[in-house]
This record gives structure tokens, sequence and C-alpha cells, in this order.
């Protein structure tokens, strides 16, 4: 059994912060890394990266120090944690393609097992665990799920069930350890800083912003721009309530919409009538199949196109409430987001 001091409330504050980031060199890190160093200095800040990683160019002149290895390798994980205080867990990995089960499971329900492990071992003040809309369940009828809502998702839709099993992880260490963890729940991240060419965020920019889009996914997502989500971070390391998850969500909308607003901030033409889900699954199910011989990642997958007629939404409401934050308007999201791709690849400009 692990035993801690009772973690800091909403109006109190740590003595010092030894902040530890997981996956630092993704999207969400490379916006994240350079407010902390900011608020809190380089030398508070240290990053948990694989080997392979290429270091944004945004942190990269900053002189922190960078660990390197799987988030699955207890070892390696329990090596950064110590002497940190505070954890942010951003590693994980996105996928709807059946081959990927096996590694979903490891990165995300696996990895989330070591880093939760090595924080009782460490007696950390805080971990912030960065989870899923996707591991919280949802409504059919487009009503919008709260943090309660019992997780429903098809269980062969293994980033949603990975998701699921690494947030229950977390969830039991608090219980029956005391582990001191706050969960935030995104949706889909959208916004500027994205550097990575080829991630599904930039391919939507890079389709619309090419050439006329025609057709959509008939449902409908919830979403979230990057900096809120950095924000709450920022918040949830000295706030927030031990044990209690948060959705993070800026605006809920059909996915017709979301092509809308992107082609206006492109100034490019799109037609996004919405395609029957079954219809979208059964194209998935073909790219899978294609992958094979291929070799490549398929451009759709079967479950993606199941869950594209589901209007997955969600409350923002607790989120919004104990952290006294507003979220930035989506419009805002998305044109800032064009700006960026634009600037960053200098394409389409």
């Amino acid at each position: 059994m692990f035993f801690f001091m009772s973690a800091a409330g909403p109006d109190q504050k740590f003595d010092s912060l030894k902040i530890l980031v997981t996956g630092a060199t993704g999207f969400v890190g490379s916006v994240l890394l350079p407010d902390l160093i900011q608020k809190y200095g380089a030398d508070s800040v240290a990053a948990f990266v694989l080997p392979a990683d290429r270091i944004p160019e945004c942190w990269a002149h900053h002189r922190i120090r960078i660990f390197y290895g799987d988030i699955a390798d207890a070892g390696a994980v329990e090596r950064a944690v110590e002497g940190r205080s505070h954890i942010v867990h951003l590693a994980g990995f996105i996928s709807y393609r059946q081959k990927d089960a096996k590694r979903l499971m490891r990165i995300n329900r696996d990895g989330v097992q070591c880093v939760v492990e090595a924080c009782l071992r460490r007696g950390i003040q805080r971990l912030v665990h960065i989870s899923s809309v996707g591991a919280i369940g949802f409504h059919r009828d487009g009503r919008p799920a709260d943090e309660e809502t019992p997780f429903n998702w098809p269980v062969n839709i293994y980033y949603m069930t990975s998701k699921h099993e690494g947030q229950k992880i977390v969830e039991e260490a608090f219980r029956r350890d005391g582990l001191p963890a706050v969960i935030l729940n995104p949706g889909s991240i959208m916004g500027p800083g994205d550097h990575n060419f080829a991630t599904p965020h930039n391919r939507l920019y890079r389709t619309i912003g090419r050439k006329r889009l025609f057709g959509s996914f008939s449902g409908g997502l919830a979403v979230v721009d990057v900096r809120d989500l950095t924000a709450l971070i920022l918040k949830a390391l000295e706030g927030g309530r031990s044990g209690e998850k948060y959705l993070a969500v800026g605006a809920n909308l059909r996915y017709p919409e979301v092509i809308g607003l992107i082609s206006r901030s492109c100034g490019r033409k799109a037609y996004p009538w919405p395609l029957p889900a079954p219809l979208v699954s059964a194209a998935g199910g073909l790219c899978e199949f294609a992958s094979l011989f291929t070799k490549k990642r398929p451009l759709l997958t079967s479950a993606y196109g199941r869950l594209s007629g589901w209007p997955a939404y969600y409350s923002n409401e607790k989120s919004r409430r104990e952290f006294s934050h507003s979220y930035i308007p989506v419009e805002k999201t998305i044109e800032d987001g064009w700006a960026y791709f634009t600037k960053a690849f200098g394409v389409y400009s």
C-alpha cells in the first residue's frame, strides 16, 4: 500500500514543480512544453520521448532534460519519473486499424500501467493523465455525454477500448492507493501547432486546400483547440480534484460542419454531402485489405467508418465550471490551424 499527503485543491499551490512530460514530441506536447518552460523554467521540465523521435524546433533550443525510451518499458519509465514531482502523461497511439489492436493495448493500456506504477513508487504529487472522449460512453441520439456516461463503444473499436482500459488503471490506482491523479478527456484536437504533415488533422487541410472535396461522414464529433487542452493541463498540474475526470471539449459539430468551416478558412469549395456509415465502413474494410498488399497505412478503416455515422457529442460543463475555463470559438481554432499549416509547410498560401 502506498500513502500520500493530501493533493492540492483548486486554491492550493505546490512549493515547486519538477515536471516530466511523456509523448512530448507530439502535437500537444509541442504546444505544451514552451508554455511549461515559460511558466516554470527549463530546469523544471523534462521530456520522455521515443529514441527515434525528432525533437520539435519549438522547444529543441531549450536545454531541458530528455529521457529516451518506450512507454511500455517499466524500467525506462521509472528512471524518467525518479526525482519528478508532477507527470503529464501524453504518450499514446491513435489507430482504428484492426491490425493495430495489440500495439494499441501495449501503448494505451500497458504504457499507462508503467507510468502509474512508477508514480506510486516514487510518490509523485500529481499525475495529469491525458485520456480521450473515446474512453467514455456516448449517446447515439446525439445528447452530449458527461464524465459519468458508461462506456459503450464496441469492444472491437480498439482505440476506444485501449484508452478506456488505460483510464481504468488510473482510476483504480486513485481508489486503491490514493494516487493523486487528474484525468483530462479531450475531443478531437485541432488548432495551430501540428508539425507533422501526415497527421489526420493536417490531412484535412491538405485535402480541402488542394482540391474540391465531395462527400462527408454523416455523424458528428467533439473537438477541442490544442491551446485549450494545454491551458487545462497547466491548471490541472496545480488544481482540480484528484480522482476526477474532466471532458475537454470546445464544440460538438457534425462532420459536414467541420468541412464547411475548413473550406471557408482555405477559401476553397467543398460539397460535404453526408455518406451512409455502412458504405463508408465497407470502403474502409477494402482500404484495410488493400493495405495488406501495399504495406501502406490505409486512408480509411472499417472501424472509423462505423463510428463516422454516430453523433458522439460531449459536455464541457464540468471543465468550464471547475477550472473556470472559457473555450476558444471553433471558428478561430480552424482559422488559426489553417494559418499555421500554410506557414509551417509553405503550401496553399
